[in-house]
């Protein structure tokens, strides 16, 4: 694991996050779940390499996306689930948001708060005798110069959670350029469609529904559509909140 000795009694434990989301906050209650999640890994160049090593086996040159999902290459997605929960320590996290009778007037305010709980959910999760510190890379989204206050309204949010700056910084990327938040993605996506699922508002016999039946049996659970908090394997942490 990436530790120094931080200045406080405690040691550190620097983790790479990558932060990703699906839905849209300002849209109709008729596309009714936002979720945003975070997968968080202490040794980032252990995973990428496995993912690339996935990738070249499989002479796959496209983006990992959750919406591009098709029968032909559902095992190679399988195999990326595979690859996501054999990862020693990797973390995942997702806030599920029910639009539902909510009002989410300002949506960069909205989306910046909830990113920065879901990023705090993530930390301090394993390990009580250290300080865990984070660098986020994120998928970009679009803002004008005037809304963007992304990175300091996580960071004040983080603050606020943890009583430290537990932000080492946040670079916002095109998801393409980057496996692991395409990998985020799949994971958002994967338990947002399952609450679709769920309220009976996509296919159940889906081939994306294929996989949220996959993952589920993967962590050895009945539904992904529902609060939970798991520690399993390898030290792997999945946890699901709603709001």
């Amino acid at each position: 694991m990436n530790k120094d000795e931080g200045s406080g009694p405690k040691p550190r434990l620097h983790l790479f996050g990558y932060l990703d989301e699906t839905g849209l906050l300002h849209t109709p209650e008729t596309d009714r779940f936002f979720g945003i999640g975070l997968v968080a890994v202490p040794n980032p160049r252990h995973l990428h390499r496995a993912i690339i090593r996935l990738k070249n086996k499989h002479k796959f040159h496209e983006e990992f996306h959750f919406n591009s999902i098709k029968y032909s290459s559902l095992p190679i997605y399988k195999s990326l689930i595979d690859i996501t929960f054999a990862e020693p320590n990797l973390r995942f996290s997702i806030q599920i948001i029910d639009k539902k009778g909510k009002n989410h007037a300002n949506k960069y305010k909205s989306y910046n708060k909830y990113a920065g709980q879901v990023i705090s959910s993530i930390l301090d999760v394993t390990n009580v005798k250290r300080s865990e510190y984070i660098t986020i890379l994120a998928d970009d989204v679009s803002t004008s110069d005037k809304e963007d206050k992304f990175e300091h309204d996580v960071r004040e949010t983080i603050k606020r959670i943890h009583r430290r700056n537990a932000l080492f910084g946040i670079a916002r990327l095109e998801s393409h350029a980057v496996s692991e938040i395409q990998l985020a993605d799949i994971l958002v996506s994967s338990v947002a469609y399952a609450f679709k699922m769920k309220n009976s508002l996509v296919s159940k016999s889906s081939t994306k529904a294929k996989l949220v039946r996959y993952i589920q049996n993967k962590i050895n659970t009945y539904e992904l559509a529902s609060n939970m908090e798991l520690r399993l394997k390898n030290g792997v942490y999945f946890a699901i909140k709603t709001k």
